[in-house]
Order: C-alpha cells, then sequence, then structure tokens
C-alpha cells in the first residue's frame, strides 16, 4: 500500500513540477502512543535532552532576531504570527489556532491571492476562528473529506473512515492563512538549543571562511510538500533551505545551490542566495522521497560521499525515519549511527544533527514506529557528545505532537499523511534553527 501511494504520489508532483519528483485502522500500530479518537491527537513522551543546556546552548551572536526573514521569525514565541494555516470543512465550523486571538489582521487564501473580510466570511469567537454559513472561503465539505480513496485511513468517533489526501495543491486549495495578534505564551514543547557544541562550525562562519552544509533525508527534507517544491504560489521554501539561508543573513554569505542532478533529488534554487560576500555555504541536499533509514545507508556513497569528498562537510544533517514506521526504533537508531559513522570517516570534524521524524497522520494506518524514535535518536546523540562529536537532536517528533495538542492534523499537512504545509516547514523552520542558532543568542 506504502509503495503504490508513493507512485501516486510521484506521478501527481511530476505533473505539477518540470523535472521535480516527491516522495484509521481501528488497531493502533503505536503501541506506545495513546490516541484520541475524536482528535487523533498522540501522546508522546518529549525526550529529555541532558542538563548540558547551560554551556551546550551558549553562542551569542551580533544579529538582530527581528532582522530574520519573517518566514524563519520564531512563531513559538511573541505575540504575532503570520501565515498560520487552517482548513474548514464545513460551513458554520470554529477552528482552534496555535494561540488564542486577540486579533485578526487578516485571513487570506493559501496563494495570498484572495483576501476574506471578518463579519462576512469569518468571525473570531472566544479566540477561535469560525467560518461564516455564506463565507466565501472554500470549505471541503464533510461529504468530500470522508470519502477518500482508502489509502488513508482515520479513526473517528471509534469508526474506521477512509479521508481525503493528495499532493499538490489538494490540501492547500481548501487552506487559508490566518495572520494574527495573540496574549497567550507558547506552552507546549520547547526545543534545546546546542549552538555552543559547533564551535568548528562557528568558528570558521565568523572568520569568513567557507563552509559546507549537508541535509540527508527523505521527502520532508527533500521539500514536499513545500510550495516552493511543487512550484505554486506562494513559492515558500524548505525547511533546509530556510535554515541555511538564514545562516547567510546573520554571517553576510553567499549560498551557493549544487545541483546534484541525481535521480528524485528535488529542485533547487536557479540562483544563489547572495547576503553578502563574506564567504560561501555550499548547500547540498541529496534527499529522496520515500527513503528509510536503510535506504539512506545504502545510498550513502552515491548520494552523499561523492559530495563530501569534493566539497567537504562542516554540518551533516540526517532526516530519515519517517518510513521507518515498520521498523523498531532501535533499528532505526543503529541505521543513522551507521550513516554517521560514514559522514565521519570522510568528515571527522564535522558536526551532526539528527532530526527526529514528523508523526505520520496519528490514528491512521500510517501510523507506526516513527512515534517511538526521538528518545533512541537523543541516547545515540549523548553517545556521540560523549565521544566528541559535536551532535544534537532536532526534536521534530516532539514538536508535531506539541503543535497537534492546538490544531488539526489537516490544517497544517500538505497531504494529510506526512508532509508539512509551508506553515508546518516553518515550524520545522524554526526548530532546527533553535537546535542550530539559538534564538536566545541574538541580539
Amino acid at each position: 500500500m506504502r509503495n503504490l501511494v508513493k507512485v501516486i504520489s510521484v506521478l501527481i508532483i511530476l505533473a505539477t513540477v518540470l523535472g521535480a519528483a516527491s516522495c484509521n485502522s481501528g488497531i493502533n500500530t503505536n503501541p506506545g502512543t495513546n490516541t484520541d479518537a475524536n482528535t487523533s491527537t498522540p501522546t508522546v513522551e518529549p525526550a529529555e535532552a541532558t542538563q548540558e543546556q547551560d554551556m551546550t546552548g551558549y553562542r551569542p551572536l551580533n544579529y538582530k532576531a527581528e532582522d530574520l526573514t519573517w518566514e524563519i521569525q520564531n512563531v513559538f514565541s511573541g505575540n504575532y504570527v503570520k501565515n498560520e494555516t487552517v482548513m474548514f470543512i464545513d460551513k458554520g465550523d470554529t477552528k482552534e489556532l496555535l494561540y488564542k486571538i486577540d486579533t485578526v489582521i487578516s485571513v487570506k487564501s493559501y496563494n495570498g491571492k484572495k483576501t476574506y473580510v471578518e463579519g462576512q466570511d469569518y468571525e473570531v469567537v472566544d479566540g477561535k476562528l469560525r467560518i461564516t454559513e455564506d463565507s466565501k472561503i472554500p470549505c471541503i465539505t464533510s461529504e468530500k473529506y470522508y470519502a477518500g480513496d482508502g489509502m488513508l485511513m482515520v479513526e473517528v468517533d471509534g469508526v474506521k473512515k477512509p479521508v481525503y489526501w493528495g499532493e499538490g495543491t489538494v490540501m492547500t486549495n481548501y487552506q487559508v492563512n490566518v495572520e494574527y495578534t495573540h496574549s497567550d505564551a507558547w506552552n507546549g514543547y520547547k526545543q534545546k538549543c546546542f549552538a555552543g557544541i559547533y564551535d568548528k562550525l562557528y568558528g570558521k562562519l565568523e572568520a569568513g571562511e567557507d563552509v559546507t552544509i549537508v541535509f540527508y533525508g527523505d521527502s520532508c527534507t527533500y521539500g514536499a510538500a513545500s510550495s516552493f517544491t511543487y512550484g505554486y504560489s506562494p513559492k515558500q521554501y524548505s525547511y533546509a533551505l530556510l535554515v541555511t539561508n538564514a545562516l547567510a543573513d546573520i554571517f553576510g554569505y553567499t549560498v551557493h545551490y549544487e545541483k546534484s542532478k541525481l535521480s528524485g533529488t528535488g529542485p533547487m534554487p536557479k540562483k544563489d542566495y547572495v547576503a553578502g560576500d563574506r564567504g560561501t555555504i555550499t548547500y547540498i541536499n541529496n534527499s529522496v522521497g520515500g527513503w528509510t533509514t536503510k535506504d539512506g545507508v545504502n545510498n550513502f556513497d552515491k548520494h552523499a560521499k561523492t559530495f563530501i569528498e569534493k566539497f567537504g562537510c562542516d554540518l551533516f544533517i540526517v532526516d530519515l525515519g519517517g518510513n521507518d514506521g515498520d521498523l523498531s526504533p532501535e533499528k532505526t537508531a543503529e541505521n543513522d549511527a551507521a550513516i554517521i559513522s560514514k559522514v565521519r570517516e570522510i568528515a571527522p570534524d564535522s558536526g551532526i544533527i539528527i532530526m527526529s521524524t514528523l508523526l505520520n497522520r496519528p490514528g491512521s494506518n500510517w501510523a507506526g514506529n516513527d512515534a517511538l524514535q526521538e528518545p533512541y535518536l537523543v541516547e545515540l546523540s549523548e553517545k556521540l557528545r560523549d565521544e566528541g562529536v559535536p551532535c544534537a537532536v532536532c526534536g521534530i517528533t516532539s514538536m508535531t505532537a506539541s503543535v497537534l495538542e492546538h490544531i488539526k492534523f489537516e490544517d497544517f499537512s500538505g497531504n494529510n499523511i506526512n508532509h508539512p504545509n509551508d506553515f508546518w516547514a516553518r515550524l520545522y523552520a524554526n526548530t532546527l534553527f533553535e537546535t542550530l542558532v539559538g534564538y536566545g543568542n541574538l541580539n
């Protein structure tokens, strides 16, 4: 079934993106995750980080957080959110957002081309967003939403139902962007900062030396389902591009996007990103949709080693595991360890970041051991740090579970199964940026 879905996804994307390829049952297949049938929200215990935070997170940088582009601004702090996405099922529906709304600044279509009117198309009720009965905001309707093709089965009120899903604009046609202010603070998962352990990388950046960052993962790191990758407005970059370009902004660098031309890898920006001429960040991302951690091990020489030997590697970011739902979390960690070992053989000074996977839609036939991997990855990273390797885990699993305590999966998913839309990609970027840089290290 999963292979068929991957094939369908690739065909859809090939039809919409020139030259690019992509990537409930009533039984909870994840024995370590408790799922509420009404919300499909898992209870995942956040992985505990070690108490070395005071030093590992300290790396003050001479750059103002407010000067970051809006796409990389920290959604998990402050009192303002831009372009949080919401998907209404039926007219009259009310949706919670990450925060309780104080004031709505705007509600726009996903591509930003249509603006909806408060009082006519929507209203704020007890800090939530309600769509009016005669609203022009598109609604998919329950009839269509629960008439899927059977590829995605979700338990709803104790009953297994086929649920709508799809790649490209299939989901985002029904999602709107909400810009709003709020007074409440984020009380969910907070990623630990590990900027202080990446001294060699930061030493080179501060000295204006060229560096290389390698991303190595599956569909989410490939870029699915960012609008840039799929070729439609607003064409927002994936999390990997957002974070790399933010580093260039901070240090006054140019980002060179190394185009591999390897089969199955995602599109790259046509032109280098120029934020200054102090040095060059070579960006390598040879991720492939559908890869497992075993695929990452088996394809390392062609998709990573060849490029590391040519360009070097100052930071290696591995993001695999989302397709390992049927694999034990111990084995997933072992495969990640094997990949990291291969990196260290050819780039012994490279920093390492292990990204835990997002959650495949909880309560569905796609949910599995993905929710159980993060603690094993934290254990691996601690072991490597004890050996002197600068390595940390970016807790995407914990972040996703925490976000799902506030909003619905369809509100921020790009395919309703396992790909982030642009807003979720920004949450990814926020979490990785906090891991590597730390918003608190900026002036």
